[in-house]
């Protein structure tokens, strides 16, 4: 699945659907054992709740947005002001953003905390029983200052939607990554900048390769592992360019660099030809897919020397190619140990 599709399945999880939602929206249980339930007395008790200061609604209302997204971004901005959050209110009162609306209501974003309606929109939102519960109870200890913490609608996160959650912290991970790169860049020569783009991109590529094609797409956190192998991929790119900033750029000599890529060919070779013939193993990860992404692993390297020849021309590219080949030597080889089952 595309990874712009992803934004929009949190929207949906944050969302009610077109058609009345059950109150609450709750599933896996029989309704008999539910109503017996102290969090199901309280979703009745505040299901008539209504806002006592309503946002502006029209602020920066539009036909299509995502408040998720506008929620997190403005969580994240410095100074955020009112306005700025009678926005994410407007959007998610448009598009029934329970998630959001629990969250906004809880925290007191933009206004005074209600948390009897924090309370209502929990009870909102589609949710296994186990879920629900955690939820309902979260707002309440918050209600009574037992819990000071902002509450997030991914705190009591079951499996269902841990990996729209992981999609959602990984977003505003990259933006941070790519704000700490480009203000690191701002001042340098074109050549320089055309170096970090090209190897950016080139980092991109890799990571999204090893999405594709080394993780296991077989189970129910297959998302959330994804996401967590690509955010470790570029985390470690962009705290490279910020080292070698530092004056801490990998140093490694010629002969070092030989020993390194000489075990990382002979570890992919013995996985290229001992690993069993079938199209099958390692869960969904294919032979063939583990070569391409060592062929956007060998662009990668390429375009990190490359960068490293144009911004710090002191540094020999061996440090370069040794620092990059010894963390794949690394990756091989555990492909390797859980193909054989070591």
């Amino acid at each position: 699945m595309p990874r712009a599709t992803w934004p929009f399945l949190l929207a949906s999880l944050l969302s009610t659907a077109v058609q009345a939602a059950p109150y609450p929206n709750v599933y896996g249980a029989p309704p008999e054992v539910l109503r017996s339930s102290d969090w199901y007395r309280q979703c009745l008790r505040v299901k008539n709740e209504q806002a006592r200061q309503m946002m502006d609604s029209r602020a920066g209302a539009s036909a299509r947005c995502d408040a998720s997204a506008l929620y997190y971004d403005t969580l994240n901005q410095p100074e955020a002001n009112k306005a700025d959050w009678q926005r994410v209110h407007a959007c998610a009162a448009r598009t029934n953003a329970h998630g959001v609306l629990m969250m906004l209501y809880a925290n007191g974003a933009g206004g005074t905390p209600q948390f009897d309606l924090a309370l209502k929109h929990a009870c909102s939102i589609q949710s296994p029983v186990d879920e629900m519960k955690s939820r309902i109870e979260h707002v309440r200890r918050r209600a009574s200052g037992d819990d000071r913490a902002a509450i997030d609608v991914c705190d009591d996160a079951s499996t269902d939607m841990r990996s729209r959650c992981a999609a959602v912290r990984e977003r505003q991970r990259d933006k941070s990554r790519s704000g700490q790169l480009a203000a690191l860049a701002r001042g340098w020569n074109a050549k320089e900048q055309l170096g970090l783009e090209m190897a950016t991109k080139a980092a991109h590529y890799f990571a999204q390769h090893r999405v594709d094609y080394e993780t296991d797409a077989g189970s129910s956190a297959t998302r959330a592992l994804q996401l967590d192998v690509q955010a470790a991929e570029l985390d470690q790119f962009a705290d490279d360019v910020l080292a070698a900033e530092a004056g801490k750029a990998p140093r490694f000599t010629d002969a070092e660099f030989d020993s390194l890529e000489q075990k990382m060919n002979a570890t992919y070779r013995q996985f290229m030809l001992n690993r069993p013939a079938s199209t099958s193993y390692l869960g969904t990860i294919r032979k063939s897919g583990v070569e391409k992404a060592q062929r956007a692993w060998l662009a990668y390297r390429d375009a990190m020397e490359l960068y490293g020849s144009i911004r710090h021309p002191q540094v020999p590219g061996s440090g370069w190619r040794a620092q990059l080949t010894a963390r794949r030597l690394k990756q091989l080889t555990e492909l390797d140990n859980a193909a054989a089952g070591r």
